[in-house]
């Protein structure tokens, strides 16, 4: 108040008219009007707007969607909207990738089922048999393998004596399976056909079975390596040896159950390979010789029982002609 008496009249003029004021320094500026421009040497993006001439069907445009996740698909021109459609190849493609991963994961899973429910190809020959031939990631072989233990884990193995034709040849099934009576009842109409039984003759013993070859850099003669197989075989403490095949240098030994691991172990420092081990059974009667006929339709029961799942392996008393 005291600075406001002394001010003259014309600084009191001045500030009655303060609140008239702007904040901004800029000149005031009257807000331009929209004027049609036929001017051509204006630009188009400098032009008002007004001078564009709408059309009778104008274009809608495309709407741009995103998508949250990857897809497949080629474009298709349109004047409403861009679509997307799945390319028949790369479906395809995907779907025999698909189908080629669970047939090798069934594959593997029988390879499991059939050698004793193990995962180490140590231990299971089925699996190494079917796992040396392919050239897959690790961990995709890992995988599989892992679902196929988390099923095995409540698999148990029986071995079941069998009678086919009335007595005339005797079997020991091999089966895995976790449920025993569902098996039995799923080959009851395969036995009735062919005049089979669940029966023990007590015409089998077990007995440890090492498959194996001897690789060697010379040729032998059948009685030198029958030789070498009977000392290696009585150092190795095997109850018999066996040639398979001469050519190969394929062998089998004998041995008792127990024995197994130890007899297994002697053969490889005698630098034979093991190609498969297994507590089998061994027939302690002589063989049963089959005609042509008998020969012909036991071959095609055996092979009928052995595309079920569940039946690993079949022993019997008949001899290979």
């Amino acid at each position: 108040m005291h600075y406001t008496r002394c001010l003259e009249p014309m600084d009191k003029t001045k500030n009655t008219k303060l609140h008239q004021l702007k904040s901004s320094v800029t000149p005031y500026r009257p807000k331009p009007s929209l004027i049609r421009s036929n001017s051509p040497k204006l630009e188009n993006d400098k032009r008002n707007g007004l001078d564009l001439e709408l059309l009778n069907n104008p274009e809608i445009p495309s709407v741009k969607r995103v998508r949250w996740a990857p897809m497949y698909g080629e474009k298709i021109p349109s004047t409403t909207s861009v679509c997307s459609f799945p390319l028949r190849s790369k479906q395809a493609q995907f779907d025999q990738d698909l189908s080629d991963e669970l047939i090798l994961a069934n594959e593997l899973r029988l390879a499991v089922h059939r050698g004793g429910g193990s995962i180490d190809p140590e231990k299971n020959f089925e699996l190494r048999a079917r796992l040396s031939p392919l050239q897959l990631p690790y961990s995709r072989v890992q995988r599989i393998l892992k679902e196929c233990e988390l099923s095995e884990r409540n698999q148990h193995t029986y071995s079941i004596p069998m009678d086919y034709g009335r007595q005339l040849v005797a079997m020991v099934c091999k089966i895995r399976t976790d449920n025993l009576p569902n098996l039995k009842l799923r080959l009851a109409s395969l036995l009735r056909q062919n005049k089979t039984r669940f029966f023990n003759r007590h015409l089998f013993n077990e007995t440890g079975l090492i498959e194996a070859t001897l690789p060697s850099k010379t040729p032998l003669s059948f009685e030198e390596f029958n030789q070498t197989l009977r000392t290696d075989a009585l150092w190795c403490k095997a109850t018999d040896s066996a040639i398979t095949d001469l050519g190969k240098g394929s062998v089998l030994f004998k041995c008792r159950p127990l024995d197994l691991q130890e007899v297994t172990y002697k053969l490889r420092q005698c630098n034979y390979k093991i190609i498969n081990k297994e507590v089998g059974h061994c027939p302690n009667k002589p063989l049963v010789d089959l005609n042509d006929r008998q020969m012909a339709r036991y071959q095609e029961f055996r092979t009928a029982l052995l595309q079920d799942v569940d039946v690993v392996k079949i022993y019997d008393n008949v001899r290979v002609q």
